[in-house]
């Protein structure tokens, strides 16, 4: 079955950050990507801890909010002193208004695959885990490794509870769970009556520590031998294992220190929630406590191998990963040997699941199930792409496709002021970042499949700034589709991809192609061009982008890596200002991984070019410098915030304005070429950008690229 025939819109409970609240919102089914399934869902489970955490967190002012995220306020500083006042405004208003899927355990019925997808059937039931991925909404796209068919004899409302209980089968493995230890859970939330039932099951004794008395009737009901309601009145020096299930990090101190004085020697603790590690070192030293986080639902979790691309840990290496730890919980389940529907407090359906999480927190709500009916969650026939109301004159009719946060902060804003522009629709493959846009531009139509942007008579160009492995795919369907094509950089990220690019450019006849080269349009380049000397310059550019995490989706191979998306801007710039054609490329690996690499180029007239893209050591650094030096001449650009020819400082931009890079002038080009069908000097048409590119992929790979004699 193809996720076309099935549907394009649908209900989800989402968060607003900007608009500080939740809400059951329509938006468009999220889209098929390489090694995930369509998940149709029939029960999701609200965990009350978290869940209501991650409202209240939603609903907080932006000072509650800087203060809960410091990280994230320095980064903002950070963008204000390098990008200026306004441009770091549209990047937080981009930020806070996306809206965020809530939700992170499920079970429904497998609706559509993607090809590389083979170990499910259409109609087999699943259970599913993962933020982002397991969300209270009526379809998920999930990846299969964070799937899990469900035994006949369990229910549906028992397997959407899998996720939950993989939490507490991981925390078991990182206690070295054994049949007759001593065990003590410390909070009996919906988490800690898992773990709990879940150590009864292997033989555990278990002693639960918790304030409240429905919870510890609650566990005793399930096994527990003894309950106490404050730590301080349990027992020392008696338990094998202490699993803390609580979050009250104000008291972190002193509940890793009262679980210290409850192990035995050599006893283990595991921080299963939300608990910062924060002890005195004597007691712990004294009986040699080993301390162990629990990292969600067991090995894999986090790892983009893993998660997205599909690698399973060999057995051998990793017994218990999230697929097994969500097998094994649903055969224990089968057996028998755990019991979620006693931990089931409240039965809801989806459209009441907002008012329930903003409620006051109540001790006694323990697991919340949401339910989907099939009467009121029919999915939505596909829609044609809306008309304005009005006749529409204007010759650029838009499609986005990709709504990330360059799409939101770099080009929207600037497409929303061209009076010769009329926005018809955006796609995005989650499709929340898409409803971002249409809650602000209501004549805007969303989707999460590009078809249905290619496929709109209506739309004759459209802006591409998608994750780059699907740029080349993207361009070469928009040119047969006959749309003008604005593509962000990189062009391709596989030499493979060179072909399909050109036999795209060969069928097109008309068409205005560009990538986003916006460098070369910077008013910038045009003042240090106009005082360029004539005969051999030499070009250094130093690129110090900033760190990123490791795990960014920018250093995933299957992306190209970090430097190949960014590396054809520089080359492309020293290019333009030559004038010349660029005879020789190589490349200079320092470090392939991380992306630290020198380019050196030789053009005909003799100039010769270095681009040295290294990792900033810190964030003040400067990112770009680009040095020209000739006999009796030198310039730098520096930060695209001053341009200094011989000495003098001909160009400078103040602390509040953001740096001018071209984006404008570049987009009034591509804009201006689809008008009138006349191009711009300065825009290179797709041969000469498939030429730059087969030359940097080439160089990329360690072959030195000559241009053909």
């Amino acid at each position: 079955m193809h996720q076309d025939d099935i549907m394009t819109d649908m209900r989800a409970l989402l968060r607003f950050p900007g608009e500080r609240r939740l809400a059951v919102a329509n938006c468009p089914v999220p889209a098929l990507l390489p090694g995930t399934i369509l998940v149709r869902t029939e029960i999701s489970v609200i965990s009350n801890g978290t869940e209501r955490q991650q409202s209240s967190e939603t609903k907080a002012s932006l000072i509650r909010k800087a203060w809960q995220r410091p990280d994230l306020v320095a980064l903002t500083i950070e963008k204000f002193r390098r990008d200026g006042a306004q441009a770091t405004l549209t990047a937080v208003k981009g930020r806070l208004g996306r809206p965020m899927a809530t939700g992170y355990a499920n079970c429904g019925t497998v609706e559509a695959m993607a090809p590389d997808v083979t170990d499910f059937d259409i109609g087999q039931r699943v259970a599913c885990a993962g933020m982002e991925h397991a969300n209270h909404a009526e379809y998920n796209i999930v990846p299969r490794n964070l799937a899990c068919p469900v035994p006949n004899t369990v229910s549906d409302e028992m397997a959407a509870f899998a996720t939950l209980y993989a939490i507490g089968l991981h925390a078991a493995h990182q206690g070295e769970l054994e049949i007759g230890q001593k065990v003590a859970v410390i909070g009996c939330g919906l988490i800690g009556q898992i773990v709990a039932q879940i150590t009864i099951a292997a033989g555990g004794i278990v002693t639960v520590i918790e304030p409240f008395s429905e919870r510890r009737k609650k566990a005793e009901k399930s096994g527990a031998k003894y309950a106490y309601a404050d730590i301080s009145t349990a027992p020392v020096d008696q338990f094998d294992a202490v699993l803390i299930c609580s979050n009250n990090n104000k008291e972190a101190r002193t509940v890793i220190e009262s679980a210290a004085k409850l192990c035995r020697d050599r006893g283990i603790i595991v921080c299963v929630g939300d608990v910062a590690v924060n002890a005195p070192r004597n007691i712990l030293y004294r009986k040699e406590i080993t301390i162990r986080q629990v990292r969600s639902y067991g090995p894999g979790r986090y790892d983009a191998n893993y998660e997205q691309l599909g690698q399973d840990y060999p057995i051998g290496h990793a017994r218990w990963t999230v697929k097994r730890n969500m097998a094994a919980a649903l055969s224990l389940m089968e057996s028998g040997k755990l019991d979620p529907a006693s931990l089931i407090s409240h039965r809801i359906n989806l459209h009441e699941a907002s008012d329930f999480l903003s409620g006051g927190d109540d001790p006694t709500i323990m697991a919340t199930v949401i339910k989907y009916h099939r009467t009121d969650s029919k999915p939505q026939p596909p829609a044609p792409v809306k008309k304005i109301s009005k006749p529409n004159v204007m010759p650029v009719r838009i499609g986005l496709i990709g709504a990330g946060n360059y799409m939101n902060s770099v080009l929207l804003p600037r497409l929303k002021l061209r009076k010769k522009v009329a926005l018809n629709a955006v796609v995005s493959g989650k499709g929340l970042s898409a409803l971002a846009i249409c809650r602000h531009m209501p004549d805007i139509t969303t989707a999460s499949d590009p078809d249905e942007i290619l496929s709109n008579h209506d739309i004759n160009t459209v802006f591409i700034a998608t994750r780059h492995d699907s740029h080349a795919d993207l361009a070469s369907k928009a040119l047969g589709a006959g749309k003008h094509v604005w593509l962000e950089k990189p062009l391709c990220i596989h030499p493979k991809q060179i072909g399909t690019l050109q036999q795209a450019a060969g069928l097109s006849q008309t068409q205005i192609f560009m990538v986003g080269h916006n460098r070369r349009f910077a008013p910038m380049t045009a003042r240090l061009k106009q005082h360029l000397v004539k005969g051999k310059k030499q070009f250094r550019y130093q690129v110090r982008p900033n760190p990123l995490p490791s795990d960014h989706w920018l250093y995933r191979p299957d992306q190209g890596g970090r430097t190949i998306g960014e590396i054809s801007h520089f080359i492309d710039l020293i290019g333009y200002l030559t004038g010349a054609e660029m005879i020789s490329l190589s490349c200079d690996w320092i470090d392939r991984k991380a992306g630290d690499s020198v380019w050196y180029m030789h053009f005909a007239d003799g100039s010769r070019g270095e681009v040295s893209y290294m990792h900033a050591a810190r964030r003040n650094m400067p990112k770009e410098t680009l040095e020209v030096l000739a006999p009796g001449f030198s310039a730098t650009i520096q930060d695209w915030r001053k341009l200094v020819i011989n000495g003098n400082t001909v160009m400078r931009k103040g602390i509040f304005k953001s740096p001018d890079k071209g984006h404008d002038n570049a987009i009034d080009c591509f804009i201006d070429a689809v008008s009138s069908g006349i191009h711009d000097h300065r825009m290179q048409g797709i041969a000469a950008e498939i030429s730059l590119m087969d030359q940097i992929l080439s160089a990329a790979e360690g072959s030195r690229h000559d241009a053909p004699a």
